[in-house]
């Protein structure tokens, strides 16, 4: 009986169907995994260049880490996960080309701020950098962003190759380069934006922790850049006229459970939710997915990919909305660790951690977002748990007034694994070059974060250097 090796595991081409006639065999040019930013991008791109695409999802609809809640009462949108366009090169383009305006602002309202160890419930003596001091550091951090900017933005297509020419800067953990560079003050504000998702960033590479929140962030925090929203306030609106367009070249709650590549073809099984499986037999695929061991599983790895792929790390990283009858009113909690007093701003809490609980604007009195971190093994379970006993341990020592009720959770948003990251070491080894040589191999090309960055338009810029590369001869 035919069989296909997918890591450990064999698959028996009889568990698909009981004959080839049995299952939907689809062809296309491109069949994309994953629909999130850059691979609903990928689409349209490659539907504007006359070439056949089908796209994999695994959720109910296209977005990624962009999603909306609507307020119950008011029917207000909530951004979850993904809050702005953060402007870089050409970010009108696309919204542009599915008809979403970007003519909107991003709400705030005046918090009262309070830092809390969460793990005790109890308020810190913290004090932030001063907004002068602040203003300094990112300034000077944006400068050194800059400096690094063509080896890395969209991607790694100039990244030295190994050794000597790859700058000591990008290779050093993040603690050594705010030291170098007396960068203190500025590394509160990166946290508390997206650098809390890379874990314990301060041993991290310096790479990554600007891949996660480097030139196309500071710009906007130093009001050199836009945040951009549609008029609407919904960004998912931009995948919903991607959705409308696309129609049924995307399978919905579906996944990937096996595959065949070779040098110009590829054959990917799908099995739907329903139990419906298809195979699509196309002449590229595209990865638009973090590439982690357990999801590139079904693409029987050669021994190189495996090699490389395999050495990434990863943390995970949830997004949502919460509601507990003790939080109330206009107010933030961010999770802040004993050691960070009297000026000292290089400790921080470790994964798994909430990171910050704050009032959402346009949700009404009692409606709080967060945001929180786990480690690999982490799960939407473990996590909710450490919300409400977060949340439970301010309770219980009278931080927020004691009431009675429990912790819920409006929309609870499981981004997944994130941040693919290795070691100073292994970068200086050349990691990125044996990882950017993956592209083409065995007819299959990335694209996603891991790749580039996580922020959606540096993605798409991304996109328009990588794809006109992967239709070549086709």
């Amino acid at each position: 009986m035919p069989s296909r090796k997918i890591g450990n595991f064999t698959l028996l081409l009889s568990t698909l169907a009981t004959s080839i006639s049995a299952v939907d065999v689809i062809t296309r040019d491109v069949v994309i995994i994953g629909g999130g930013a850059a691979g609903s991008h990928a689409a349209v791109w490659l539907r504007d260049h006359n070439k056949t695409v089908a796209v994999v999802e695994r959720s109910s609809q296209l977005g990624g880490h962009t999603a909306v809640y609507h307020h119950p009462s008011t029917g207000a949108p909530i951004n979850i996960g993904v809050q702005a366009w953060m402007e870089y090169l050409n970010t009108t383009s696309f919204p542009h080309r599915m008809g979403v305006d970007t003519n909107g602002s991003m709400q705030f309202e005046p918090l009262t701020k309070h830092y809390i160890d969460f793990t005790s419930g109890l308020p810190v003596s913290y004090a932030p950098p001063s907004p002068a001091a602040e203003q300094a550091a990112l300034s000077k951090y944006l400068s050194l962003c800059e400096k690094h900017a063509s080896l890395m933005l969209p991607g790694f297509f100039n990244f030295p190759a190994a050794g000597a020419d790859i700058p000591e800067d990008l290779t050093m953990d993040f603690s050594a380069f705010v030291q170098k560079y007396s960068l203190q003050a500025a590394v509160p504000r990166l946290w508390d934006s997206t650098v809390m998702g890379v874990g314990d960033f301060l041993r991290v590479p310096t790479l990554y922790v600007m891949q996660a929140s480097g030139l196309v962030m500071a710009r906007a925090m130093l009001g050199q850049s836009r945040a951009i929203v549609p008029s609407s306030g919904n960004l998912h609106e931009l995948y919903e006229r991607v959705a409308d367009l696309l129609g049924g070249d995307v399978q919905y709650d579906s996944i990937v459970v096996g595959s065949s590549r070779n040098e110009t073809d590829v054959e990917v099984w799908v099995k739907h939710r329903d139990g419906i499986e298809t195979v699509i037999v196309a002449k590229r695929l595209l990865v638009a997915f973090e590439p982690s061991p357990v999801a590139l599983a079904p693409f029987d790895l050669d021994d190189e990919e495996a090699d490389v792929l395999g050495k990434l790390r990863f943390s995970s990283v949830y997004a949502g909305l919460v509601q507990h009858p003790s939080l109330e009113g206009l107010q933030s909690w961010t999770n802040t660790v004993p050691g960070a007093v009297e000026g000292n701003f290089s400790t921080y809490p470790l994964p798994a951690h909430v990171g910050r609980i704050a009032h959402q604007p346009g949700g009404g009195g009692r409606l709080f977002s967060f945001t929180a971190v786990g480690n690999e093994e982490d799960g939407p379970e473990s996590i909710q748990a450490l919300i409400a006993q977060s949340v439970e341990n301010m309770v219980g020592v009278g931080t927020v007034n004691a009431t009675n009720g429990t912790t819920t959770f409006p929309y609870f948003a499981n981004h997944g694994l994130m941040h693919s990251r290795v070691s100073g070491e292994e970068l200086r080894k050349g990691f990125i070059a044996r990882q950017t040589a993956l592209q083409g191999r065995r007819a299959t090309w990335y694209t996603g974060a891991a790749f580039s960055s996580g922020f959606s338009t540096v993605l798409w810029a991304y996109n328009e250097v990588l794809l006109p590369r992967v239709i070549e001869g086709l």
